[in-house]
């Protein structure tokens, strides 16, 4: 029953995250964009814009915030698996993968409930852009 439950899951949840990647891929090529250009800007032509480096931060979180559910669908956090290889096969092992997930949805229900939290601080403008940080502070809860 259970793998009955994940395939159906995987069904729904790769293509989601699969397409938030493409979007990352997408947001990472404006943010070099707008770096070059920056920089050209900046050092040939002595006339820097004030939006790129804050533009370029925004465009970060959005890309991390974005490929995270593939990160960990794919299981390719950073992890010292020293202890999970020496289990690899037996039963506590199952049951060490089992503590990780919850313990992994514990400290996201976590983040999730502080992140609507800062979300709520939001009313501000950003400091070279117009548009208001709730846009910003959204990212780390929903995604």
């Amino acid at each position: 029953m259970l793998q009955a439950m994940e395939k159906y899951l995987k069904k729904i949840i790769d293509p989601l995250s699969r397409g938030a990647v493409a979007i990352a891929g997408i947001l990472l090529m404006v943010m070099t964009a707008i770096v070059l250009v920056q920089i050209f800007l900046r050092y040939i032509l002595k006339t820097p814009i004030g939006w790129a480096n804050e533009t370029s931060i925004f465009l970060m979180i959005y890309m991390t915030y974005l490929s995270l559910p593939l990160i960990y669908l794919q299981d390719k956090n950073i992890a010292m698996t020293f202890f999970l290889n020496k289990l690899e096969g037996k039963r506590s092992s199952h049951l060490l993968h089992i503590f990780i997930h919850l313990t992994a949805l514990f400290v996201l229900s976590i983040w999730i409930y502080f992140g609507f939290k800062f979300y709520q601080t939001g009313a501000v403008r950003a400091d070279s852009l117009a548009i208001k940080m709730y846009v910003i502070y959204i990212a780390p809860p929903i995604m």
